[in-house]
């Protein structure tokens, strides 16, 4: 017997949740307000949150958090918007407190949709010189950032996590303009996530918290209760395996002393991630979705960007970007969940700082003896069927990707006579995976009942190589111009 899922029990399970990261908070912050590591905006969210829940226990931690901001230093890091956001949902923060903690500080204002969003958030409740310039930053947000049914990371990227955001914030807009572009963008992150319970696989910062939780609040208030559940199953499992919450949700490994995008134990962090910050803000927006969500159901609008693939069946989830301007916007090869599992992985991350992703880490062909590798051109997506062009050393090459009921297809070309070391395909998948290989042409992955099949020798090998999960094993066919790989479930 299967039963219906109801609003109130999700709600429950979020409030739930939230208590939890609340008191695991408390638990760790220092006497003086601070967190055991550097934070952006930790400290504004954790009151937030102490405020809402409303226990006395949490007096005394509201109180040195409270304190510690006034006493903040404002350079060029300072996180006004997401702070300034964080005060305005503290019911106990009076202007004179929150003047006396923001101080002259400016506006960010960097060149991404959520940031813009923020601000005009805050401006909203302001001023009549406020409000005016909230509906200006609405028209350049429609303008730049906004392209039906998504909202863009800035332009020509996109990143299923900051969409989340960004509809998230317009839900809870005044204006109904606004919230009706939510209610679109918002069919878009259910179709994203169907039942995976993973919303960003694509895009900059994907797998983290951060837009799993926003995604989760979106779909709550417009009524995904299936999708939303998905998501917030995820997250209690999460918590149950590692006592928190961790940045990364694809990789759910210790908090070490020094986090960051080059440290091998924190997989999927960028430069400006920090481990306090997403647990406050996760645990903020889920007392938003335990108090905040009564649905307001939205149409199945069915549209879908030009440059996005979303393919489910029976066996496999599917999602491809084939838009941006980094290597960890753009998913050549599919980020592939199967039998609960992820196979192929979101590729890359932090590369403008020290860290474990270069060029090798995306999943194109390469030289290997000369540590030449592919340049991502272009891609075009057609129904089930996705196109890319890409570059290798001064040659063009072409990957066609079919998807169908039971199988992939990928086919590989580049157009060289020099084969030596040339290898195709380059797929990446979690070296934890348990494998087998029964032939030379074939490896199978008998826990998730999945095997690959090529009409040349497939090789697979530790080559170092990281992906948001972690550590991963290299899958390619060596010293051949074209190629043909099949992703097979059943097969014949």
């Amino acid at each position: 017997m299967s039963f219906r899922l109801v609003q109130s029990d999700l709600q429950e399970r979020c409030l739930r949740l939230a208590r939890l990261i609340a008191d695991q908070l408390a638990n760790q912050q220092f006497e003086n307000g601070d967190f055991p590591q550097h934070s952006f905006y930790a400290k504004a969210y954790a009151v937030a949150l102490w405020q809402n829940l409303g226990d006395d226990h949490y007096t005394a931690k509201i109180r040195a958090a409270v304190n510690a901001l006034k006493t903040e230093i404002q350079d060029h890091s300072y996180h006004r918007e997401f702070i300034e956001y964080a005060l305005e949902n503290c019911p106990d923060i009076n202007a004179e407190t929150r003047n006396a903690i923001l101080r002259n500080a400016p506006y960010q204002s960097p060149n991404v949709a959520n940031w813009h969003i923020l601000a005009m958030h805050i401006r909203q409740s302001g001023s009549w010189r406020d409000k005016l310039r909230a509906k200006l930053d609405w028209l350049y947000i429609r303008t730049r950032f906004w392209r039906a049914p998504v909202f863009m990371d800035r332009p020509g990227c996109f990143s299923a996590q900051y969409h989340a955001l960004c509809v998230a914030l317009l839900t809870d807009s005044p204006m109904p303009a606004q919230r009706k572009i939510a209610a679109k963008a918002t069919d878009l992150i259910a179709r994203l996530c169907a039942t995976t319970g993973i919303p960003n696989l694509v895009g900059r910062g994907a797998g983290q918290s951060f837009g799993a939780m926003t995604a989760l609040y979106a779909l709550l208030k417009h009524g995904y209760r299936a999708e939303a559940e998905a998501i917030l199953f995820r997250l209690e499992q999460t918590l149950l395996q590692t006592e928190t919450l961790p940045l990364n949700l694809l990789a759910s490994n210790p908090l070490p002393d020094d986090p960051g995008p080059d440290n091998p134990q924190t997989p999927g962090w960028y430069s400006y991630n920090r481990h306090y910050d997403y647990l406050a803000f996760t645990g903020f927006w889920l007392l938003r979705a335990a108090i905040d969500s009564s649905p307001e159901h939205a149409p199945t609008i069915g549209a879908n960007a030009d440059f996005l693939l979303i393919h489910d069946t029976d066996h496999y989830h599917a999602r491809m970007c084939l838009r941006g301007k980094s290597s960890y916007e753009i998913t050549p090869a599919p980020v592939l969940i199967t039998n609960g599992h992820v196979f192929l992985p979101p590729s890359g991350g932090e590369e403008d700082f020290s860290s474990l992703y270069g060029p090798a880490s995306l999943p194109l062909p390469a030289f290997a003896d000369q540590q030449a590798c592919s340049t991502f051109t272009s891609g075009t997506i057609s129904d089930s069927t996705a196109k890319i062009l890409f570059r290798l050393a001064g040659r063009r090459g072409q990957r066609d990707i079919t998807f169908n009921e039971n199988e992939i297809v990928i086919h590989d070309q580049v157009d060289t006579d020099s084969l030596s070391d040339l290898h195709l395909f380059r797929l990446l998948v979690p070296a934890g995976l348990a494998f087998e290989k029964p032939g030379e042409n074939r490896i199978d992955f008998p826990d998730l009942n999945l095997h690959l099949i090529a009409d040349q020798p497939l090789h697979i090998t530790d080559d170092g190589l990281f992906a948001v999960t972690g550590p991963v094993r290299t899958i390619f066919v060596p010293n051949q111009g074209t190629a043909a790989l099949r992703i097979l479930w059943r097969p014949s």
